[in-house]
């Protein structure tokens, strides 16, 4: 009889981790770098994504490109030298407005994306604090296909620290309270997610890569996932996720990085 941790380390290999990396870094005001490559830490954003993931068994890689996507390609190579498996779809010439799901349409259409294994979708500007995240998740993940039949499991956060300030106005226009950067609780995506085989279905039904713009997959495919009760929620405590994705965050995620010691 198969015990948990055989079970773990076959579902581990049966998940590709898919990491859309075609930003072009403009919110943090980068001309010298496509976004993946920009450097936190002493470490490229796209490095520490591999190695987080790494650190907990997953070793295949499937990278979406676009923007400069040769640099990203001739830095990373075949994944060689961080110790896993990197295959790149990258999106095609001429297709404006790409987003995410075009990207992933795109991915699927081309084979690099292989059908018949689950995804682990993420971004490199998405850090996460909870080196175990990538394990529980998939077993949070396994546990609800096996007794909810759910497609696709979100990753969320309980609350997030809202960036501007809030009030409360009365019926005169006099602000009755005034609160700066408070403290919201409200389950927030992280950017997270495993999906199903099934889900490229839907992906390729769903996604236009004709539209005239941007088609993201947290707008259109997972509404979707949500209304037909095919997606799972795990919620992960406020400040184990940190995004990036202005130079301030930036900023703040470095000197929480360069406080802790950890080992991605």
């Amino acid at each position: 009889m198969k015990d948990v941790n055989d079970i773990l380390r076959k579902e581990t290999f049966n998940t590709q981790v898919v990491i859309l990396a075609g930003g072009k870094g403009k919110r943090m005001g980068s001309i010298d770098v496509p976004n993946p490559l920009i450097k936190i830490a002493g470490e490229t954003l796209i490095e520490r994504c591999i190695k987080f993931y790494k650190l907990n068994g997953f070793k295949e890689f499937v990278i979406l490109v676009g923007h400069r996507h040769d640099e990203i390609q001739s830095y990373l190579g075949d994944g060689d030298k961080l110790g896993v498996e990197i295959r790149y779809s990258v999106d095609p010439e001429g297709l404006e407005h790409v987003g995410k799901g075009k990207a992933l349409k795109h991915a699927i259409a081309n084979g690099t994306i292989d059908r018949g294994r689950r995804a682990l979708i993420s971004y490199p500007d998405d850090l996460f604090l909870d080196v175990t995240l990538p394990t529980r998740l998939l077993l949070h993940h396994l546990e609800a296909v096996e007794s909810k039949e759910v497609e696709a499991t979100a990753v969320f956060t309980s609350a997030i620290e809202y960036p501007f300030g809030v009030a409360e106005v009365d019926e005169n226009g006099l602000v009755k309270s005034f609160k700066e950067k408070p403290v919201i609780k409200i389950l927030t995506s992280c950017g997270m997610y495993l999906m199903e085989p099934p889900v490229y279905k839907l992906i390729e039904e769903k996604v236009d890569l004709e539209a005239k713009r941007a088609v993201e997959f947290e707008e259109v495919i997972l509404p979707e996932l949500a209304l037909r009760r095919k997606l799972y929620a795990m919620v992960i405590p406020m400040g184990v996720w940190i995004p990036i994705n202005t130079q301030k965050e930036w900023e703040a995620a470095e000197r929480i990085l360069m406080s802790r010691k950890l080992p991605f």
